[in-house]
């Protein structure tokens, strides 16, 4: 599962930089890629509740990809434009990361090497900084650039925790449970 959610993730990014070079549907397969990506990590959170973040972690993670997927829903469905979509959806995987925080701190974490476990704790905490930030932005509605104050771009950590420390992360913890 944690490979299907690395190769989802990266055709998710690979599809929003395809939306700024040459526009078409691409912005919409980012939406519902997006969404997935949510749904993709609770059932990870949920295969592993046993073994790493337990109940508590995967609690958080299903409410992050519930989050994650109503961002989703609101630009898909044009309740709102891709920027305040962007921080709900900034939020959700914000907890997602927090989510990975609790997985890094299992006991199942500590037979990984250290990079791994580094590498789990720097991408759970540009997740978490970004949702984080993200939280007054969607609290005040703003769906417009010109409405950003600079302090609030800091939401964007997320989305590089999430576009490519995450799906790094994926493989590299799923080809390390397909190897053990």
């Amino acid at each position: 599962m944690a490979i299907v959610l690395a190769i989802a993730t990266l055709a998710t990014f690979f599809a929003l930089l395809i939306f700024f070079i040459a526009a078409g549907p691409f912005g919409r397969i980012n939406d519902l890629g997006n969404g997935l990506i949510g749904v993709l990590s609770a059932v990870l959170a949920l295969l592993l509740i046993g073994r790493a973040g337990g109940p508590v972690g995967g609690v958080v993670a299903v409410i992050g990809a519930v989050v994650a997927v109503w961002g989703s829903w609101l630009v898909i469905t044009d309740t709102t434009g891709f920027l305040l979509a962007g921080f709900v959806m900034t939020i959700g995987f914000g907890l997602i990361g927090a989510w990975l925080a609790l997985v890094a701190r299992s006991p199942m974490a500590a037979d990984w090497s250290i990079g791994l476990r580094l590498f789990a704790w720097v991408t759970a905490a540009a997740m978490v900084i970004g949702g984080i930030a993200a939280v007054p932005g969607a609290l005040m509605g703003i769906d417009d650039f010109s409405d950003v104050p600079a302090w609030l771009w800091l939401f964007g950590l997320g989305w590089l925790g999430t576009y490519v420390f995450y799906p790094v992360w994926s493989l590299w913890f799923g080809r390390r449970l397909v190897g053990s």
